[in-house]
């Protein structure tokens, strides 16, 4: 039997109510911990943890329902896993998560409140609350950003880049972890005039107005900093591989694979955890071929055509029309026109159709998560190579999300779900 590896973590957990009570949670009451990154539809994370602990912990929350933090460390490893009567064994390890964010509780889900110490006004058993557990559900979200994100950007900016804009823009608004992928738009402007907008809005508008990416930027606030990403799936990162088994293999355990170099492990699936969808025949028909865009500021029309599913043959004679034996040239004109002063918003609108032609939908256990940013780029590699040749292409996730069980003890596991699309 080949050896079997799975990306394992250790979680530590406080909740830190007022800024003065600290109160630590144990492994064994953490039911699951789960990140949900919407890359195509929200700006941050949602951060989800479900407790089953002590019911004196829930009511001393509700103490504070608008002062509760939730500091939180994985810290994890690549384990071999081959013999089920030992321990899994730490053969390396992986980047560490951290964040602390605040804590946001329903009421109405609250299953009992101090109250329910007393009976008739008498106070029951001081023991009464001791051992009794609860369920408890707790939503994370970075309140700092979030707020920074609102305040108004400046006016006017003279004689800068669009990068130069947007890092002062976050820096003097208190924003200082970032990660801003080199933009495709270089060009140094005389005058920028932003409208009466937030710093979100602003940055969206450089990329409806000047164009930031040939296929279009994304903004995402991770847990770890904030990223202003291409969503051109060749945006020069090295894509990282996830391997999937054929279906004739017996192997049931996903995790991780050991490929060449030292200690360097990589995603594995098994192939029904796998699923394509692709565009019918029908979407085809109804999608335009072709769109063009015409530059308000040059007035230079620009045409794209659209992938195709499968290669086929162009008949290069249609452009020209035999009528009465003179052969005349046909104008072709495009199904649709955009009017606009970016020179990438054709290759955007493009990019966004494209990318529902061919959509891979991948499941697992065991990933190495610390790896998945919003800029990460996939390779779906097929150990049935035939499977996978008409979707051999560079990949990037549209959602992922992660949820974290305990496996055995205090070691938890990632339950990996992704949507990942390619333009």
């Amino acid at each position: 039997m080949s050896d079997r590896f799975c990306t394992l973590y250790n979680i530590s957990m406080n909740i830190v109510l007022n800024n003065d009570t600290y109160i630590p949670i144990n492994p064994s009451d953490i039911v699951s911990l789960a990140f949900i990154h919407n890359y195509d539809t929200n700006m941050f994370p949602i951060i989800r943890i479900r407790l089953y602990s002590d019911l004196a912990i829930i009511q001393k929350m509700l103490e504070f329902p608008d002062s509760i933090y939730v500091r939180t460390t994985l810290n994890g490893g690549v384990y071999k896993m081959n013999d089920e009567l030992t321990s899994p064994q730490i053969v390396t390890g992986v980047q560490p998560i951290s964040f602390e964010m605040k804590g946001y509780i329903e009421n109405k889900n609250i299953p009992s409140s101090v109250m329910d110490q007393y009976e008739d006004g008498i106070r029951k058993s001081s023991s009464l609350n001791d051992n009794v557990k609860s369920p408890i559900e707790i939503y994370c979200y970075d309140e700092k950003t979030i707020h920074r994100m609102k305040q108004k950007a400046p006016s006017i900016y003279n004689n800068v880049s669009l990068t130069t804009a947007i890092q002062d823009i976050l820096s003097r608004n208190g924003i200082t972890s970032f990660n801003i992928e080199t933009l495709n738009n270089q060009n140094k402007y005389d005058q920028i005039l932003i409208p009466n907008l937030d710093i979100s809005d602003a940055i969206s508008f450089f990329d409806d107005r000047y164009g930031m990416y040939n296929k279009g930027a994304q903004m995402y606030g991770d847990y770890d900093k904030f990223y202003i990403s291409n969503s051109n799936v060749n945006n020069g990162t090295k894509p990282i591989p996830i391997y999937v088994r054929s279906f004739k293999s017996n192997d049931d355990m996903t995790g991780m694979t050991k490929s060449s170099g030292v200690h360097n492990y990589q995603m594995i699936t098994n192939a029904p955890n796998v699923s394509v969808i692709t565009e019918t025949d029908v979407e085809r028909v109804l999608n335009s071929p072709e769109m063009a865009s015409i530059n308000l500021n040059t007035l230079g029309i620009n045409i794209k055509k659209l992938n195709k599913l499968f290669a086929e043959s162009i008949n290069k004679s249609s452009s020209r029309k035999v009528s009465d034996g003179i052969t005349k040239d046909v104008i072709d004109i495009p199904n649709l026109l955009h009017k606009n002063s970016s020179e990438y918003v054709l290759q955007s609108y493009i990019a966004r159709l494209d990318e529902k032609i061919t959509r891979v939908d991948v499941s697992g256990s065991g990933f190495d998560i610390g790896k998945m940013k919003i800029n990460t780029r996939y390779n779906i590699i097929f150990e049935t190579a035939i499977r996978g040749l008409n979707i051999n292409n560079v990949y990037r996730a549209s959602y992922v999300c992660h949820v974290l069980t305990n496996l055995s003890g205090e070691l938890f596991s990632a339950q990996t779900t992704m949507n990942l699309c390619s333009n």
